[in-house]
């Protein structure tokens, strides 16, 4: 059999590009090795009634990208929000920053940086969501950075906003505002992504989402993370993609130095007739699927250059009551970041970098249910926990060992905020970075991101120097996962960008 395209993976950017190319007028099929479709977004039911998401959970960046209403996610997903999308807490003895839905509001209770956070904000709405709109597309794309040159106020504010893209957000909170609050707000935000606080870069993601928060919120799809999986496989089957589970990809077929197929482990295989595309980690993708002997001696060198960043250690708490929070302004938090303060981050991040496991995990923390009751039985609670983690850590021994001394340790840190959490667990699942691997071979040693973004793998750079554009040096070969521009989180723009190329320069 022949399609104009073959798509391996069915994460969000493979069904994003497949849903676009299919659009177009092509033939599309999406091959994936797992059972179910979307790559990390998923959730399963407990026998308890507990729904939990074990990969991505909170949506807010979704929602600025254009993906959300291309692909009709506004209306094939409901989406739930609580009227304050985002707390800090990095000190039990001091009351919580909140994010609230309005932004009136986020000024108000952070006291004398409420000016300071308005400035932020009304800087995002003249320049900033522009400016980032533009570097989530593709690169080089001269239209979106002249509109956003446009807004410049002269070659100052152009010197000013480079040097806060590259600028540690420790040293950008610290000029933005004066307290712990609004400083501690913006940078627990930051700490989704991998790039230290006080590491070159650091920045610009923790802008992006906070931004993205209080504009759009922390939405979360009702019923759970894998209803917006099912969406995203609907508008691609809606487009006329054929999306086929339990394929595993094995090999991709290249003839005379082009991708033309692909071979499954069941020995069938499925012909190409103008492009293979892979939502796949670009160093499975190079050693498992082409084959080295088929690309380039410099450009597999640059590769290996590719880093990958720490994982994941994932916690499902289920409470049968809601979490009892010293501080009340967190009990409504979608996402709360546990901290601790700047020179505590920085410390925690240090040793994770160090490959060993942080004495004081900086913990993201979801609390889907209370903004989506059905997620939970009534009156019962859940916890979604999770804490960059090295894969392997150094110095922890074998990981049946480490990994329920380091619950306990995150437990430990969460009665800090919350008294007596252990009372009312009535189950805990743990997931290790390793874990996640196995669920998912792309997410390589549990990193969700497809690498780290820090200044040197983002842009013309990612996922190796001067490869950016999505092709490989295959023809017919492309590639729209999260290690591709512009890189991990759920926005789809990898996949939408990536479609776009392959539209423009199929041969």
């Amino acid at each position: 059999m022949t399609v104009d395209a073959v798509v391996i993976g069915a994460g969000p950017n493979g069904l994003v590009a497949a849903t676009l190319l299919a659009r177009a007028g092509w033939s599309v099929e999406v091959l994936e090795r797992r059972e179910v479709a979307g790559g990390a977004i998923g959730s399963e039911t407990s026998e308890r009634g507990y729904v939990h998401d074990w990969g991505s959970a909170f949506y807010g960046l979704l929602h600025t990208s254009p993906v959300f209403a291309e692909l009709g996610l506004d209306r094939r997903v409901g989406w739930a929000h609580t009227g304050s999308p985002i707390a800090a807490a990095w000190d039990p003895s001091v009351p919580a920053a909140v994010l609230h839905r309005r932004e009136h509001d986020t000024a108000a209770g952070l006291g004398v940086d409420g000016e300071a956070w308005l400035d932020l904000v009304a800087w995002w709405h003249r320049l900033g969501s522009r400016l980032f709109t533009a570097m989530l597309g593709p690169v080089g794309a001269p239209l979106p950075l002249l509109k956003t040159a446009a807004r410049l106020h002269g070659p100052r504010e152009a010197l000013q906003t480079a040097r806060t893209l590259l600028e540690p957000v420790e040293a950008f909170v610290a000029h933005q505002f004066a307290t712990d609050a609004g400083r501690m707000l913006l940078a627990g935000i930051g700490t989704h992504a991998d790039v230290a606080v006080d590491a070159a870069g650091s920045t610009p993601p923790a802008l992006l989402l906070a931004m993205a928060a209080q504009q759009h919120g922390m939405p979360v799809p009702v019923g759970g993370a894998g209803r917006l999986a099912e969406a995203l496989v609907e508008a691609a089957e809606q487009a006329g993609v054929v999306v086929r589970t339990g394929v595993d990809v094995t090999r991709v077929v290249v003839r005379g130095g082009r991708a033309v197929g692909v071979v499954t482990a069941d020995g069938s295989g499925l012909a190409a007739r103008r492009a293979v595309v892979a939502d796949v980690a670009p160093t499975i993708l190079a050693r498992d699927l082409v084959g080295e002997q088929h690309l380039p001696g410099e450009w597999l060198a640059s590769l290996r250059r590719h880093r990958y960043t720490s994982g994941y250690f994932r916690l499902d708490v289920d409470l049968d009551r809601p979490a009892p929070w010293a501080d009340d302004a967190l009990t409504d938090s979608v996402v709360v970041h546990v901290t601790g303060n700047l020179d505590e981050l920085a410390m925690s991040q240090a040793e994770v970098r160090r490959n060993r496991l942080p004495s004081a995990p900086q913990l993201i923390l979801g609390q889907q249910d209370r903004a989506d009751p059905t997620r939970v039985p009534a009156g019962a609670a859940s916890l979604w926990v999770e804490c960059h983690c090295p894969a392997r850590p150094s110095d922890a021994g074998a990981e049946a060992e480490w990994a329920p001394r380091f619950a306990d340790r995150i437990l430990d840190r969460l009665e800090a905020h919350a008294p007596d959490l252990r009372s009312s667990i009535v189950d805990t699942t743990v997931v290790t970075p390793l874990g996640l691997q196995d669920r998912d071979p792309n997410l390589v040693g549990g990193d969700t991101g497809g690498g780290s973004s820090s200044p040197d793998q983002l842009l013309v750079f990612r996922p190796v120097a001067g490869w950016s554009s999505y092709r490989l040096p295959v023809r017919g070969l492309w590639m729209c996962g999260a290690a591709s521009h512009p890189g991990g989180g759920v926005h789809g723009m990898c996949g939408r960008n990536a479609a776009r190329a392959v539209l423009r320069r199929a041969w």
